[in-house]
């Protein structure tokens, strides 16, 4: 039975598993919750526009970042209200279970998708201005 789970844990750690936000996202809603810098037609703007995460570079809508550093934390709903002056639940998120990731580029852009919000297999938020934009992953 030791042998049994000593190939289990040396097989967690051989493969590298993509982080659930890598990939491709294309912003489908905006939501203004809270306090926004943005009018509603100014949010739509974002509709459309899209961000890929990869542990090597990402792109943020027209801009391209060579060496992102991601830093991921979780975030309780009295972390979020303070942070986000928004309720959890008005964005659809169901538990204490939000993951807060923020992406520092050396370019030092601070654009569209350097804040990412989700719940994983849940809902997904990028946040521009206080304005919410909703991401749905692309395959």
């Amino acid at each position: 039975a030791a042998s049994d789970v000593y190939k289990r844990q040396t097989l967690g750690c051989a493969v590298q598993e993509p982080a659930y936000y890598e990939g491709t996202w294309v912003v489908t809603k905006a939501y203004n919750v809270g306090v926004s810098a943005h009018s509603s037609i100014e949010s739509e703007k974002f509709l459309g526009r899209s961000v890929t995460y990869a542990s090597d570079s990402a792109k943020l809508d027209q801009a391209f970042c060579e060496s992102p550093v991601y830093s991921t934390k979780n975030i309780s709903n009295q972390d979020f209200y303070a942070a986000f002056k928004a309720s959890p639940s008005s964005l659809g998120f169901s538990d204490d279970k939000i993951t807060e990731v923020n992406l520092s580029c050396s370019e030092g852009t601070d654009v569209l998708g350097s804040t990412l919000i989700f719940e994983e297999n849940g809902n997904t938020y990028t946040l521009v201005d206080g304005t919410f934009l909703k991401l749905e992953k692309t395959l």
